[in-house]
This record gives structure tokens, C-alpha cells and sequence, in this order.
């Protein structure tokens, strides 16, 4: 039986995609240079794998530093033992919805006059996305640090940038001498 068109044609074959593995596929973009209003951050260990490597270079838009959920920022906090008086690092943006009571505590579940305020946690690690992927990171001691809750305010403050791509150091070089 052959296919037909909705106006009774017959369709046309469908053209098969040869699969090809692409280990190096990343979901941020790969700079060869780095554009105006950009930094760049090197990247200290593999805490973000397969997004970010050690040894190359984040790239953070400076313009960009609203929380939003799941993504990469550089982050900085005051430290009295550096010279400049702070320390920055590569953070996930996770959030969740807390409660504020009339004193100002925060609380998980509603209480009698809490407002519902959503609260910004920087992850230093990508961390599992179900209870049994958590477990499991906790069994191999693969568990990394979280700073917050903050909210969107106080994690703007704090953000220096989102990170929107990677710099690898000579890769520019090495992609013009292949060709």
C-alpha cells in the first residue's frame, strides 16, 4: 500500500539520517574568540562534566545575571583571605518554593500568615534529578556543596554572569591547521 498526501498524491519517501556518534556535542557553544561584554573563568575541575572541563575556559556574559533555573552562572562571595575580598565559582541555579512567615524566618510548608517566595539555591555540582540518582551519589561520595537559599534579588547581586559557552585554549589554532 503506498502513502498518499492529504491532497491524494503519493508521499514522498522518507530520507534515511545516518546516526554519527559525536562525543564532543555539548549544549554550550564552543568560542574560538571571546566576544565584547564577555569574561572568561577557567574552569577548576570536572564538577560539570560534560558542559565544562578542567582546563578550558568558561565564557560569561557579564550583561546576564538573573537566576534561572538549571543554568550556569559564576558566582561570587565576600572572603577576608584573598586580596580583592572575594572568591568566584561556577555554580547550577536551582529553585524551589519556600514560605516567609511575618517575622521574616523562612519555612517550607504555609503557615499562618507566610507568603509563598521563591528561593534560589547555587549548586556547585550538577546534582542528580531523582532521589535514587542522589542516593546513588551519595554511595560513590560524589556530593558537592550548595550555597542559599537566596532570593532573586540577593542572587542577582551575587551572580557575575551566566555561562553561555566554552574557550579551549589553541583550539582556534588547531581547527586552522586541520584544514
Amino acid at each position: 500500500m503506498t502513502r498518499r498526501t492529504s491532497a491524494g498524491r503519493p508521499a514522498p519517501k522518507a530520507r534515511a539520517i545516518p546516526f554519527e556518534h559525536q562525543p564532543e556535542l555539548r549544549a554550550l557553544m564552543m568560542f574560538p574568540t571571546l566576544p565584547p561584554g564577555h569574561m572568561s573563568f577557567p574552569v577548576p575541575d570536572d564538577a560539570f562534566y560534560p558542559h565544562l572541563r578542567r582546563g578550558e575556559f568558561a565564557v560569561v556574559d557579564l550583561a546576564d545575571h538573573q537566576p534561572a533555573e538549571g543554568e550556569l552562572f559564576l558566582i561570587s562571595y565576600t572572603s577576608p583571605n584573598t586580596e580583592c575580598g572575594f572568591v568566584y565559582r561556577i555554580c547550577q541555579m536551582r529553585s524551589r518554593m519556600e514560605f516567609q512567615r511575618p517575622d521574616g524566618c523562612m519555612v517550607l510548608r504555609s503557615e499562618g500568615g507566610a507568603v509563598p517566595v521563591v528561593c534560589w539555591t547555587a549548586c556547585h555540582w550538577i546534582p542528580p534529578g531523582t532521589r535514587e540518582g542522589y542516593t546513588a551519589a551519595l554511595r560513590n561520595g560524589r556530593v558537592g556543596a550548595s550555597e542559599g537559599p537566596f532570593t532573586a534579588e540577593h542572587a542577582a547581586e551575587k551572580l557575575v554572569g551566566r555561562v553561555v559557552g566554552v574557550w579551549v585554549p589553541g583550539a582556534a589554532a588547531r581547527g586552522a591547521s586541520a584544514s
